[in-house]
């Protein structure tokens, strides 16, 4: 595409819309112009700046609600850019057009005009229409008649390098599969996952308890649960009474010694006793209580 330079006609064409319009300016309307750039020389694609300014003696801006809609205006004209900025009581509207229009000979096109209204007022300018010329940009029958070199292709376009974003992609999913090996192994879902299997699928059963509630019938259950998780990890039924046995074989369960002998003493009342815990222990606790344990069959020797 080429680039769109400002020549010297933008002044004098500038100029001459802003005498032009003068016998028509509203009332404290000081100044205004319509600044474009040559009117000749694009061709398809190519973007076309304006430049509209307006001062007045109150620095009254123009209305928001007037100012053109960026997007199509015809179906080779795009307004790609619209936007309003101050210079002291001087406002700059700033156009940015692009072209589609794909002629086979040079042709004149018109960006059409539109009005401004200024704010708190029901004054309006008018931006006249602007016309331009644009030139075919493919080959012609008349170089292949008179022996001239046709057009070149266009250049392939240089391939982008990738391998860096491969290398991430494939780090990122060797971490996304690690952390998902490591999660089953916690899980026990995997073959080699042998230790703690007792205590997570305690974890799944108390979970799946707990979404009961705390009634007459899943305490209970609960409390069994979490034996059983015990008496397979001992080989044997393991009783208040053997856990000074069990914590001097299984050392990695010390730390929840507390936790432990809270949960054989709560299971005692619920069992042998008046059938309320104490000290209380619900679904919940047991929930924590079996993933402590679980990690903690994973750290034994």
């Amino acid at each position: 595409m080429l680039p769109v330079f400002r020549h010297s006609i933008s002044f004098q064409l500038g100029l001459w819309c802003c005498l032009a319009a003068a016998a028509e300016l509203p009332s404290g309307v000081k100044a205004f112009s319509f600044d474009t750039p040559r009117a000749f020389g694009y061709v398809i694609g190519d973007l076309i700046h304006h430049e509209v300014r307006v001062e007045t003696d109150t620095g009254r801006g123009i209305d928001a609600a007037s100012l053109p809609k960026e997007g199509w205006i015809s179906r080779w004209l795009m307004l790609r850019r619209a936007e309003v900025h101050r210079e002291g009581k001087r406002q700059v509207l700033t156009l940015e057009y692009q072209t589609f229009y794909a002629p086979l000979e040079v042709k004149n096109l018109t960006i059409p005009g539109f009005e401004l209204q200024l704010a708190g007022s029901g004054e309006r300018m008018t931006v006249p229409d602007w016309t331009f010329t644009t030139a075919p940009i493919r080959e012609l029958s008349v170089l292949r008649a008179e022996g001239l070199p046709p057009m070149r292709p266009d250049a392939v376009p240089a391939r982008l390098p990738t391998f860096g974003l491969a290398a991430a992609s494939a780090g990122f999913g060797l971490a996304a599969l690690g952390a998902l090996a490591w999660w089953a192994y916690l899980s026990a879902w995997l073959p080699f996952g042998l230790r703690g299997r007792h205590f997570a699928a305690a974890c799944l059963e108390l979970r799946r308890l707990r979404g009961q509630g705390n009634s007459r019938e899943t305490l209970p259950r609960g409390f069994s649960c979490l034996h059983q998780a015990f008496n397979r990890t001992l080989g044997e039924p393991l009783f208040i009474e053997g856990l000074d046995e069990f914590f001097r074989g299984h050392p990695a369960y010390d730390p929840l010694r507390n936790e432990i002998r809270d949960f054989f003493l709560a299971s005692y009342e619920v069992f042998f006793g008046e059938g309320a815990p104490v000290p209380p222990f619900d679904l919940r606790r047991m929930e924590a209580l079996a993933r402590s344990c679980q990690l903690a069959e994973r750290r034994r020797p």
